[in-house]
């Protein structure tokens, strides 16, 4: 079923959109929150068949291997109000490009910060945010159950669909580290076509732990998708950011 803004949605020409009694425009302002995520080895071949309608395919880190990012988010402060989110990204191509030098350079453009990201599953809490998202971005948000819970050392985000677990994603919760600000590509299907949209993104208190993080999978539908994809494992990396900013740009078709 395609994904559909609510009626409370206009947009004007000039790309002021009035989404439910805000005005939202380009670039869009995520001021303060807090995040946690891990990098996780998947299967390529299965992913492909998840967003073989995209017109993307996994950027390959190894022979039948591409990257998933799974992130929670706790926003405190947004054009788009408060609100939690989980999402399931996987670093693309568009089809039928390839790297010159295969693995090591898929590799090299992801440290660097030159691959893009196609967002699979996209998880909020309230109305604003998702149509926003589906409506400015063509995101696939969905409404769902999120809770976040910071206790001691450990931040933890746990997703629930329809009354059943999806998974649990917890973190070391503690950093120091401010790394400089980091432009990313994000692909998504805006409009009826691929687009691109940049994403600035600055993070504070922030630390980066190699097989860091822990992933529990729950009954779920999605978690068996999760399943088929090579998960649980550990995630590569593991990362928490005590602070974060983003700032949203306006898509271009690609």
């Amino acid at each position: 079923m395609p994904l559909e803004p609510s009626p409370s949605v206009t947009a004007p020409r000039d790309r002021t959109f009035d989404i439910e009694g805000e005005r939202l425009v380009y670039p869009t302002q995520f001021r303060d929150g807090c995040s946690a995520a891990g990098l996780f080895l998947v299967k390529s071949k299965v992913a492909n068949e998840y967003i073989a309608d995209s017109g993307f395919e996994l950027a390959e880190v190894a022979p039948g291997r591409g990257i998933l990012v799974l992130t929670g988010v706790r926003y405190t402060d947004t054009d788009c109000g408060e609100y939690d989110e989980t999402a399931m990204a996987f670093f693309v191509r568009r089809a039928g490009q390839r790297s010159r030098l295969p693995y090591a350079g898929t590799w090299l453009d992801i440290v660097r910060g030159n691959t893009a990201s196609f967002t699979w599953n996209l998880q909020v809490t309230t109305p604003l945010s998702r149509d926003a998202g589906i409506f400015m971005w063509g995101f696939p948000k969905t409404i769902e159950d999120i809770s976040f819970e910071q206790s001691g050392e450990r931040a933890a985000f746990n997703l629930r669909m329809d009354g059943q677990e999806v998974y649990d994603y917890s973190v070391l919760a503690n950093g120091s580290t401010s790394p400089p600000p980091v432009t990313s590509a994000v692909y998504s299907i805006w409009e009826g076509a691929p687009h691109v949209s940049y994403l600035t993104q600055t993070y504070r208190d922030a630390r980066y732990r190699p097989g860091g993080g822990r992933l529990r999978l729950g009954d779920h539908p999605l978690a068996d998708k999760l399943r088929a994809l090579g998960l649980p494992r550990r995630p590569l990396l593991a990362t928490w950011a005590g602070h974060l900013s983003f700032s949203m740009s306006e898509p271009e078709k690609l």
